[in-house]
């Protein structure tokens, strides 16, 4: 790709730096063919958090038993805070949304796993397959609360209040000796120092035989990096295990090394960007429109060229009630 969307007197750091740049405008600009993937999530609560790498859930196919697709029903996903501008939270404990108003963008966690309430907790830094040990470098600061005091960032793990993870090329980092037991997070921080690989962070239930883990972060790597994933609720006041397809949009994650995956295939898209976003540096908006105003051609002519016969229909519904007139198209 350096030979192509590159300039002939640029590296690899400097090229990975112009695509930093330039990427995240082209995956903002819309739903393109590369962008969507599926994902399905579990979960016994009444909220959930799509990956990292995900910005937003398209649609939402719900199995309130877990068991077989045959009980699957699509769900309507509603915008942040729905219920809450409506009817409040809408029901006695305050915990759940009720079932009428699907899926509920809830903004946005420091936590993939949210802790199980009237449960306390540890928490280990352990490495991410393949890696079997974390980095020999890099320091990770959290800030948890047993309830009533707050952790210091600037004491060690090994601590009853520390909130300082250095990696030291151990297998895993534990924090059992930890006596203040954790009920929650509400920041996870990676240093100014980028980790040669990433780590994960885990809950880990204190007293639990077999061992309970929950994840409390994933992929901390980036230097600067603060965790915020988002999160859903939905109506599992009963706690089933629920398990919810979705079809996400990706997010653009910050590309760390050459290995790095750009998701956008179009070669001829990523060179316009790449020039939009080099007009723009120049002061020259009317060459940078012309250019990312080119590179949504290509990508709507990729995309309608992807869809084949499967065009979109528009049902105008103007009851509310189930009738429609078909558009005309």
């Amino acid at each position: 790709m350096l030979e192509i969307c590159g300039s002939r007197g640029a590296n690899s750091d400097q090229f990975r730096k112009e695509l930093n740049l330039a990427l995240p405008r082209l995956y903002n600009m819309g739903m393109w063919r590369d962008l969507l993937f599926e994902h399905v999530v579990t979960t016994t609560a009444s909220t959930f958090t799509i990956p990292d790498n995900a910005e937003s859930i398209i649609s939402a196919l719900v199995d309130s038993d877990s068991n077989s697709i045959d009980y699957s029903y699509p769900n309507t996903v509603y915008g942040p805070h729905h219920d809450y501008r409506i009817a409040g939270r809408n029901d006695r404990a305050g915990d759940h949304t009720l079932a009428s108003f699907g899926i509920v963008d809830d903004g946005y966690s420091a936590t993939v796993e949210e802790p199980v309430d009237g449960k306390t907790y540890s928490l280990r830094l352990a490495p991410i397959n393949p890696a079997t040990a974390l980095p020999s470098s890099g320091i990770i600061y959290v800030t948890f609360s047993d309830g009533t005091n707050t952790s210091k960032l600037g004491t060690n793990e090994d601590s009853a209040d520390g909130g300082k993870f250095t990696c030291d090329g151990s297998a895993a980092l534990n924090t059992a000796s930890v006596t203040s037991d954790i009920t929650s997070i509400s920041e996870i921080r990676v240093s100014t120092t980028e980790l040669s690989d990433p780590v994960q962070l885990l809950w880990v239930e204190t007293g639990s035989s077999p061992e309970v883990t929950l994840v409390a972060a994933n992929d901390l790597q980036q230097a600067n990096q603060v965790t915020r994933y988002r999160r859903y609720r939905i109506d599992n006041r009963n706690e089933k295990t629920m398990s919810i397809r979705l079809l996400l949009k990706r997010k653009f994650q910050t590309l760390l090394s050459s290995t790095d995956v750009v998701y956008v295939s179009s070669l001829s898209a990523i060179k316009h960007a790449m020039l939009g976003n080099t007009a723009e540096d120049n002061a020259d908006l009317e060459r940078a429109n012309y250019h990312w105003g080119i590179c949504r051609a290509i990508l709507d002519e990729e995309l309608d060229a992807h869809r084949g016969a499967a065009k979109p229909r528009i049902n105008f519904d103007p009851s509310g009630v189930g009738a429609y007139t078909n558009n005309m198209m």
